[in-house]
């Protein structure tokens, strides 16, 4: 009776911090602007965050900023949402953002 209720304790432990993960494409806006010589591209800027409390572009624009002071808008901008979800005890889902993007100079 003893090992039953153990191997049951254990099985229950497993599952509660057992979850599953998904990454799941939200968002492209995947073009340049038309004419390549009116800008210059500068890099490629990333971002991860746990909330999506404020807008995500201003917060990449920002860290776009940081690392390009002479950043003037970020093209081909793409969201990914990684959702993990722990099901067993309480339906728990966290989310983590994903945001990328190209940062360019108008000339």
């Amino acid at each position: 009776m003893k090992k039953a209720l153990l191997a049951l304790v254990a099985a229950a432990l497993v599952m509660i911090v057992t979850g599953c993960t998904a990454m799941n494409f939200v968002s492209d806006a995947g073009t340049f602007p038309a004419d390549s010589s009116t800008y210059q591209v500068l890099g490629r800027v990333e971002l991860q965050r746990t909330s999506a409390g404020s807008s995500g572009y201003k917060d990449l624009f920002d860290v776009a900023k940081k690392q390009y002071p002479d950043a003037d808008d970020i093209v081909n901008v793409k969201v990914n949402i990684q959702t993990t979800r722990f099901w067993f005890i309480l339906p728990f889902k966290f989310n983590t953002y994903e945001l990328s993007g190209i940062v360019i100079k108008y000339k």
